[in-house]
């Protein structure tokens, strides 16, 4: 994070990655735990979006998804749970 609390656009990016990963997630109140249902493939297509909305409110920004910004998850991935094994919790 930079300076007085403004996010670098690769964090602002990062951040709508794991946004859209968790609200488009199948919350299971009998097990406690959230599946993921998109894949890598779909999260490029946000991905992608997203920079270009961002691009379109400040054209002299010049930023591409690189491939460590993408997680590497499929559909079916178990990203939290109750007893701390989810990917996203390690």
């Amino acid at each position: 994070m930079s300076h007085r609390g403004v996010r670098s656009q690769t964090g602002k990016l990062k951040q709508a990655l794991r946004h859209y990963i968790f609200r488009t997630s199948f919350q299971d109140p009998i097990l406690a735990e959230s599946v993921c249902r998109v894949n890598r493939e779909d999260l490029l297509i946000y991905g992608s979006t997203f920079l270009a909305e961002v691009q379109a409110n400040d054209p002299d920004l010049n930023i591409g998804i690189t491939v460590g910004d993408v997680p590497d998850i499929e559909k079916g991935l178990i990203l939290s749970d109750s007893r701390g094994r989810g990917s996203f919790q390690k």
